[in-house]
Formats: C-alpha cells, structure tokens, sequence
C-alpha cells in the first residue's frame, strides 16, 4: 500500500469516527461543584441565568465567602471560576464564590443584552439602530441591588462586604459607572479595556460629577487595558487614568496596568489573574 492510499484510508476513518461521535457525543463535560439558577429580573424585564461556583473545600458551615460577580458569563464563567479555583489553590487568593450572570440564547441576543446592560445611556442617535436596547445600566444596578444579591446571600454563605465585580470592555464600562454612582454595591472592582470612549467618553462627566459631592471613594479597583487593543483607546484609558489618580479620593487603592502585547481579545485571562491578586494583597502600610 502506497503512502497516498494509506492516508485516504486514515482520513475516511477519522471521517467516520467523527460522524459516529456527532450522533453519539457522550456525556456533556461539566464544571466540577457549579450549578445554576434562572432568576426573573423585574427591574430589567427579562431573565438570567445565574451560573455558580462554590470553591474547593467548601463548607457550608463557614460563616461567609468572598463573591467574584463575573459580567458576561456566557463567554466568561468558565475562564474566571478556573482562574479564581488555581489562585486559591496556590494560596494567591482566598477560596470564593464565583457567580456568572449570563443571559443563554444567540450571540446576537448576548450583544444586544449586554448593551442595555452595561451602558448608562445610548451612544449616540445613530447606534439606535444597531443597539436598540443600550442605556439601561440603571435598572441593571437595581437587578443587582435588590434581587441578585438578596438571592445569591439568601442561598449561599456569600459575603456582603466582600464583593468584587469583574468587567469587560462595556462591562468594564459599567464597573466605572457603578464605581461612581453606587459605589456601596461592591467593595472591589476588576475592570477589563473598560469602554471610557463610550457616548464621548460620558464616564468622564459622571466621575467629574460625584467628585464634586465627595472626598471618599472606599473600593480596591484594578484597573487594565492591553497596549495592541484595536477596539478601546489606550491613550483615552490612560489619560482616565491619571485624572483618577490625581483626585487622591480617600480610601480608595487605584492600580492600573497597562499590559504589553495584549488585544482586546487576550486582556481577559491576564487582567483577572492580576487583578484577582491585587485586590486581595494586603494593603500597603501607612507611611
């Protein structure tokens, strides 16, 4: 048998070993110690599916866990819940609860959802078309407020002054815009190529405007963005950046990180992984 005949020979094997597995793929793989839950929302109008992973070692008896809030959980649950499973192993972060809030359905109804989600306001006339549903970051805060958190400490040993959110590009949009307008619903903040270009970088106004009211800002905030991001501005990022820093709001750790060689794309892993371990290292001491 000639090379050429043996490898059509092992290429129609493969062929049928593939369709047999297509019709008989096996057991779904699952995620070890996660569930989930549909939670009807009436302030948003709509449902979510609440995706959780309780850590290794879990005793329900513990008084109470640290809560990782994970935005887009339909592409990012898995990655996180891992991200944040290894750290505990290594002793890099304390064993936490990781809640997913993902939405189910087509990646169509994914994009669209999260813009209504994540943005306080549509972008501009012209984005009506394309996002519909954006502006509605409000009525997702009151989702959060007063259903999300009452039913996730309700059903777990979750904490309530230890939450972090993790956000990306809108999401991390969002994380600024609660930062700065209900900053009591999270103690701590990873925020991920955070969208601050968004409405003609409205974020600016809002933080220009709730630093008139106050001095305080108590929130550990990790703040990332990746240096080959085609799709968020690094220079409008840093630029945020340094205004933030320059307000010396009492009670707030800022650190930011501007990654090298990291897209829009490939910021997520690397930016939680540091941001996970940033915002659990212990406070610098007081000079």
């Amino acid at each position: 048998m000639n090379s050429r005949v043996a490898l059509k020979l092992l290429l129609a094997t493969l062929g049928l070993a593939a369709a047999a597995w297509a019709q008989n793929p096996g057991p779904p793989l699952t995620l070890t110690r996660s569930c989930e839950h549909r939670l009807v929302s009436a302030a948003v109008g709509d449902s979510y599916i609440i995706q959780i992973r309780l850590p290794e070692k879990f005793d329900p008896a513990k008084t109470v866990y640290p809560v990782l809030y994970v935005l887009d959980g339909d592409y990012w649950f898995g990655a996180a819940s891992d991200i944040a499973t290894y750290l505990t192993m290594v002793k890099e972060s304390p064993a936490m609860i990781v809640v997913g809030i993902a939405y189910g359905g087509s990646r169509r109804d994914w994009y669209q959802k999260r813009a209504r989600d994540f943005t306080p306001r549509p972008r501009f006339d012209d984005d009506r078309a394309t996002l519909p549903l954006a502006g509605h970051a409000g009525e997702f805060q009151r989702f959060l407020a007063d259903e999300l958190f009452p039913f996730i400490e309700k059903t777990y040993p979750a904490s309530s002054s230890d939450r972090t959110l993790a956000g990306f590009s809108l999401g991390g949009l969002f994380a600024l815009h609660t930062l700065f307008t209900r900053p009591e619903l999270f103690q701590h903040y990873i925020v991920l190529a955070p969208a601050v270009d968004w409405d003609r970088e409205q974020i600016r106004v809002t933080e220009a405007a709730f630093h008139a009211r106050n001095t305080r800002l108590a929130a550990t905030v990790f703040d990332t963005h990746g240096d080959r991001d085609p799709l968020q501005n690094a220079a409008s990022w840093q630029d945020f950046d340094r205004v933030i820093v320059s307000r010396s709001y009492e009670g707030l750790r800022w650190t930011s990180h501007l990654f090298p060689d990291e897209t829009h794309a490939s910021i997520y892993p690397v930016g939680l992984t540091r941001g996970l371990k940033t915002i659990h290292a212990p406070a610098p001491a007081a000079k």
